[in-house]
């Protein structure tokens, strides 16, 4: 069987987990992609830490892979479309040379790249044009201290935010989401996460094939205010809510009521149930 020839892209514009991210991925890789918007202005017009994302991606390509394409991705009214579009050109640069393309985003980092080979194999021999993969969402971040979301009854739950990987011949319509049939790999036996709940999606697959420690964590909100404001008011949904409220009433007191707070994702309430307070591991560290 020939090799699975993998590429990546990555968006230069959050660089608290890049080097995690990046670093645990990379070595799957045949090319990568760094889509750069030539003024250093995000999908809001915001300015974003684009040379640091790039002295980070640098210090890991000892492959000398990367490929650096420039445009510009601005859409105030739309930050989401300039995020589809900006990820479609980097899949542009991709098509035709790998077999599948990664997006991870710079927030995740994927315990287990072994099974991620094996979940390709089954979404090829499903048919599927992209893999969706399970994630523990990591809310807050104190020094001694994380809050991940959880169920209802306070067992794992995972969110699913879109493919981690697509064919490159796919197309995006929001985001990271494709057109066309995908496999959606979840942790035997769950029964709670939201999405699993519902009836399968048009051209959905479910694969029940990981385990809760192959799931992909997400620090998603678990960084400093600092950080926040700052992805608050540069990421794709700025104008989708009221996030300045969000941030002070349920983010920011998150240490003092996380047993408190219930239904708590700021655009769909019931992905994230409620909380659970994690001491600090290797697991879970930065």
């Amino acid at each position: 069987m020939p090799v699975r020839r993998l590429g990546a892209y990555v968006l230069p514009g959050d660089t608290d987990w890049l080097a995690k991210s990046l670093g645990r991925y990379y070595p799957l890789l045949s090319e990568l992609v760094v889509v750069v918007p030539r003024d250093s202005r995000g999908w809001t017009g915001v300015m974003i830490p684009v040379a640091e994302a790039l002295a980070v991606i640098t210090s890991i390509d000892h492959r000398s892979i990367m490929r650096v394409v420039e445009g510009e991705w601005i859409d105030a009214a739309d930050p989401m479309r300039a995020e589809t579009a900006q990820r479609r050109r980097a899949i542009d640069e991709l098509r035709g040379s790998v077999d599948w393309v990664l997006q991870i985003d710079n927030d995740e980092w994927m315990p287990d790249l072994e099974i991620l080979e094996t979940a390709l194999d089954v979404a090829e021999a499903r048919g599927a044009v992209a893999l969706e993969w399970p994630m523990r969402v990591l809310y807050r971040r104190t020094s001694s201290a994380v809050y991940e979301v959880v169920a209802a009854d306070g067992n794992p739950v995972y969110d699913f935010p879109g493919p981690i990987a697509i064919r490159p011949e796919a197309t995006l319509v929001y985001s990271r989401r494709v057109e066309g049939e995908f496999l959606r790999a979840h942790v035997m036996g769950d029964h709670r996460s939201l999405q699993l709940r519902r009836q399968p999606e048009p051209g959905e697959h479910r694969w029940s094939g990981l385990k809760h420690d192959q799931a992909i964590i997400h620090n998603s909100w678990a960084r400093s205010p600092v950080d926040i404001r700052r992805k608050l008011r540069s990421w794709g949904h700025t104008g989708d809510a009221r996030f300045g409220l969000y941030y002070w009433l349920r983010w920011w007191p998150t240490p003092l009521t996380w047993r408190l707070q219930r239904n708590i994702h700021p655009l769909s309430s019931a992905l994230w149930p409620r909380l659970a307070r994690r001491p600090l591991s290797a697991e879970l560290v930065d």
